[in-house]
């Protein structure tokens, strides 16, 4: 296979831009050479970067994946041009017969040149109904471990959000632990107390930090308190609707880089017009800013990933570096994907590129070319 060039400034593993040259060949790094080539294949004076990660995404382009994962692959090819390479396609709470179909939908849909689909994840049906967000409470079920077990036992499984202080919670995240998927503490009204037991037992991230989970409180903190105590990552949805500026530049303080990863929390309408869409089996109200149900519930963004590394950065003042981290590096050694997140020689050739002002320029996906923004 030809080997093909990329040139301009580089996210390097330390965490520092320089100029770099990289050589790609049978979808691997195989060089990266610390000075400029300018007849590379591709010359950028923005930087070089990982490909985005997104953790948690229900859909986009008019596609729902609760509703029909058959249909992932078709946001699976229009998402890196938005710099994302790999991503999980979220189920929300959903009848119980609904999930394995969903899984099996979702499990034939990988292909070339398109976003790798790392896994699934499972966003309910084990949920709080007093933090249900836009779940269907009527589709909200009691935790049953067993139940849990055969619910979650595809190997595409890779994170399930659950609620920590629901009867027989600890026992479902240890058995899911045990069997290798990340559980991430969500739509929550624990105590500080009940949320400390969940980490304990072995939750590794946070859903959507603030989001549909007990209020931040000086006397009883509850899952944000302990979220932002601890050292386990935590998803945030830097869209300017889901967490105010201030908030965002809170928990960067508290957490560090290594402690957020930037989340879209995309529904059908990322991608789209303003106008009604579905998420799961609700309609959902779109304008230009913000996705809600009828009542004014948020039900998920319209925010794609490459504008959440703008957005981080205009609203905390954390650097490019910083900001492609938590979008890039963060999410794939949460998911212990080591030959993804960092540019390196035998890495993935997962890149992006942007130019000068941030903008996606050129995706590539296992070395192949996957996006190639149109000359202005």
């Amino acid at each position: 296979m030809s080997v093909i060039k990329i040139s301009g400034p580089m996210l390097y593993a330390d965490g520092q831009i320089r100029p770099a040259t990289l050589a790609l060949q049978a979808g691997t790094i195989t060089t990266i050479e610390p000075e400029l080539d300018s007849q590379a294949d591709v010359v950028t004076e923005g930087c070089i970067a990982p490909g985005l990660i997104d953790l948690q995404l229900n859909g986009g382009y008019g596609v729902d994946f609760t509703s029909d994962g058959s249909l992932v692959g078709l946001v699976a090819e229009r998402l890196p041009a938005t710099g994302v390479t790999g991503f999980l396609p979220t189920i929300i709470t959903s009848p119980l017969e609904r999930y394995q179909e969903r899984i099996k939908q979702i499990a034939t849909a990988q292909g070339e040149r398109r976003a790798h689909i790392l896994g699934i994840h499972l966003e309910g049906p084990y949920l709080n109904p007093r933090c249900k967000g836009a779940h269907d409470p009527q589709l909200l079920r009691a935790i049953d471990v067993d139940e849990v077990l055969a619910w979650a036992d595809h190997p595409l499984v890779r994170l399930v959000t659950l609620a920590p202080e629901l009867p027989g919670a600890l026992a479902a995240i240890r058995a899911l632990t045990a069997k290798g998927v990340v559980v991430s503490a969500g739509h929550s009204d624990a105590t500080f107390e009940e949320a400390e037991a969940g980490c304990l037992a072995g939750i590794r991230w946070g859903t959507h930090l603030f989001n549909a989970m007990h209020p931040l409180q000086h006397r009883e903190p509850g899952l944000p308190g302990q979220l932002l105590l601890t050292p386990l990552p935590c998803g945030i949805i830097p869209d300017g609707v889901h967490v105010h500026p201030a908030m965002l530049k809170l928990a960067l303080r508290l957490k560090g880089v290594a402690g957020l990863t930037l989340v879209t929390d995309a529904m059908a309408a990322m991608g789209m017009p303003p106008g009604t869409y579905r998420l799961g089996d609700r309609a959902v109200l779109v304008d230009g800013t913000s996705a809600r149900l009828a009542d004014g519930t948020l039900a998920g963004s319209i925010l794609t990933l490459d504008q959440a590394v703008r957005n981080m950065q205009l609203f905390t003042r954390c650097s490019l570096a910083e900001a492609l981290y938590m979008a890039s590096t963060g999410p794939a050694r949460l998911l212990a994907l080591t030959k993804k997140g960092v540019l390196a020689p035998g890495n993935d050739a997962d890149i992006v590129v942007f130019d000068r002002a941030q903008c996606v320029t050129h995706t590539f996906v296992a070395g192949s070319l996957a996006f190639e923004r149109s000359p202005l």
